[in-house]
């Protein structure tokens, strides 16, 4: 298989498996790899290309800002997640210490005698 249809081959599984997919560990280990194997095959495409690699080629450049798009929706969903256990974390350390956050600025002082 030439090195264009491969690329293009994969760019649209990819883009397939991660079409409104939710986030998971697997899913981004996938991308990792997709990623890794198609800079290596966008290196490896040599110019002198015939009519129809262009056309793939011109495909695959088309599938870039869906494939984009989804990876930037699963970057939302990852940041999400982690802004939600780091506020699972503080609510539990405000359970388990509720006095740890007092704050001296309050300070009342009688000047009576």
């Amino acid at each position: 298989m030439e090195k264009i249809e491969l690329l293009y081959s994969e760019t649209k599984q990819m883009l397939a498996q991660i079409k409104d997919a939710p986030e998971s560990d697997e899913l981004v280990q996938a991308i990792e790899d997709f990623l890794e194997k198609r800079d290596g095959l966008i290196k490896e495409i040599k110019p002198p290309l015939s009519e129809t690699e262009k056309q793939q080629l011109q495909q695959v450049t088309d599938m870039e800002p869906l494939v984009m798009a989804e990876l930037k929706r699963l970057q939302q969903a990852v940041k999400q997640e982690l802004l939600q256990a780091k506020q699972k974390r503080a609510m539990h350390h405000s359970y388990i210490n509720p006095y740890a956050n007092m704050t001296i600025d309050g300070t009342y002082y009688d000047k009576r005698k």
